[in-house]
């Protein structure tokens, strides 16, 4: 009777002490039209504020961006909700047909959705980098998405994928002279900066047009300042093998070619985006040129309270790793005002 009374008492204190199971972070998948799209609500989601993660691309990972404590700091005061999309990192299914811009922002629909039933109680925000700018503006173009969110940010964003962008990179690289990269420009490349006809989702030698651009460009230092402080190779490392990011899939899928995005400018658009926002960009992008982040502040249709740009003097395409103070700063002091505790 000891024994069984003895026996009880441990159950009964080993279930107390047991951890929450919402102790943790959440993890699940989004499954729409043959594709199952993971998503990882980490950092403080409890306080009932969550920045949804746009990452870059198309084709890539939120992998990279939870290597750096810049974002590990912000989730400290809200919830980050990174959501890996279509065809990228890993995800899984991925049909060509469904690879178009509109389909990308119908799938946001949808993890939104799901995202407001999980989190009845929930105030959100939106954040877009680099593609995931041009995916996060056209989510916030459909007027009922745009109503879900408090707050918007664009890093380096590819709001302006018109071929006017896309010469700036290439005249950078013939400038620079970079080894094959004018007879590229010259035999294989198109992109018409007056009709914005191009060829950046056709594949040359094994590899889309786009991608043999963006490398000629990372090949002429016109992505980062210093690329250690991106993504080191011990960070590269951990991604690989102790992540719960696909980053093989990355590097078989992306870019991806995605229909109705290259040879698009969205700037034209931006009036009807009424939500405070936030333009945060790196003074020496190429790739997505820092020329664009000023009409992008100037055309937000946001009351000019609620806007604000902020330029880094020391970051190429990557403020959030390059100078990772100024950028946990500028995005804290901002999801404050947005998402207020």
């Amino acid at each position: 009777m000891n024994r069984l009374l003895l026996s009880l008492f441990l159950l009964l204190l080993s279930a107390g002490c047991a951890a929450d199971f919402q102790d943790g972070d959440e993890h699940f998948y989004v499954v729409h039209k043959d594709a199952a799209l993971p998503v990882w609500v980490t950092g403080n989601w409890r306080s009932d504020r969550i920045l949804v993660h746009v990452h870059g691309g198309p084709g890539t990972t939120n992998g990279i961006y939870w290597q750096k404590d810049s974002y590990r700091r912000i989730a400290d005061q809200v919830g980050i909700a990174f959501y890996e999309q279509r065809g990228s990192g890993s995800a899984l299914g991925s049909h060509r047909e469904l690879l178009t811009a509109e389909q990308f922002v119908e799938d946001a629909r949808v993890v939104m959705t799901v995202l407001r039933a999980r989190y009845p109680k929930a105030r959100f925000a939106l954040m877009g980098h680099s593609w995931g700018g041009f995916l996060g503006t056209s989510i916030l173009l459909e007027p009922d998405l745009q109503k879900l969110f408090t707050g918007w940010i664009e890093m380096d964003g590819a709001h302006d994928a018109s071929c006017k962008s896309f010469h700036y990179g290439r005249d950078y690289v013939l400038a620079k002279g970079i080894a094959g990269a004018e007879a590229f420009y010259r035999d294989v490349w198109k992109c018409n900066p007056l009709t914005n006809e191009n060829n950046q989702i056709e594949m040359y030698q094994g590899k889309l047009i786009h991608l043999w651009h963006s490398e000629f460009v990372r090949a002429a230092g016109g992505y980062d300042v210093n690329p250690d402080r991106v993504l080191t190779g011990s960070e590269t490392a951990e991604s690989i093998f102790r992540s719960q990011y696909d980053l093989y899939a990355v590097t078989q899928h992306s870019p991806l070619p995605v229909q109705n995005y290259y040879g698009r400018d969205l700037t034209p658009r931006l009036p009807e985006i009424k939500i405070p926002a936030l333009v945060l960009w790196g003074q020496k992008d190429i790739i997505t040129p820092v020329t664009n982040a000023d009409p992008a502040y100037r055309a937000l249709g946001a009351a000019p309270q609620d806007k604000e740009l902020v330029l880094f003097d020391d970051s190429g395409h990557n403020p959030w790793a390059e100078e990772q103070d100024r950028f946990t700063s500028a995005v804290s002091r901002f999801l404050g005002k947005v998402l207020p505790p």
